[in-house]
């Protein structure tokens, strides 16, 4: 997988995220993705691992509860799996103009401060992908 993704500035209010996601292989359950979630509560860099328990998921069961839980988004992105469909097939996977949902997180679990996300995803035990994601969460 190749992700050519990033985050822009739709307007002064919002920014969005516009890439493809590049799927070279066939994707099932056999590869697992985890999420670890760190807090910067001074925006300094300095990270606290933040003890959320959100279990690991494969590929086809994670796209499947998206679908399942935000189907209005779903649709905004371009040629991604159906619903139900396992294995996914090698694609493009197309976003263009995304807003995040800001239904995603409760209200009271962000504080301001920067958060980092880190996923992994695995196919056994061996890591076969590392990314992370820093975030900026402000009072309005």
């Amino acid at each position: 997988m190749w992700m050519d993704l990033r985050v822009r500035k739709y307007n002064r209010t919002m920014t969005t995220l516009n890439g493809t996601v590049y799927l070279y292989q066939e994707a099932s359950d056999d590869f697992q993705f985890q999420l670890d979630i760190f807090y910067s509560r001074l925006g300094n860099q300095q990270f606290n691992h933040v003890p959320v328990k959100l279990p690991s998921a494969g590929t086809c069961s994670f796209l499947d509860n998206i679908h399942a839980t935000y189907p209005q988004h779903m649709k905004l992105i371009g040629n991604v799996p159906e619903r139900g469909k396992c294995p996914i097939t090698p694609r493009q996977i197309i976003a263009l103009d995304i807003e995040f949902p800001n239904e995603v997180v409760p209200k009271n679990m962000v504080r301001p401060g920067l958060y980092k996300a880190v996923i992994r995803g695995y196919h056994g035990r061996k890591e076969i992908m590392n990314y992370a994601f820093i975030l900026k969460a402000i009072d309005n």
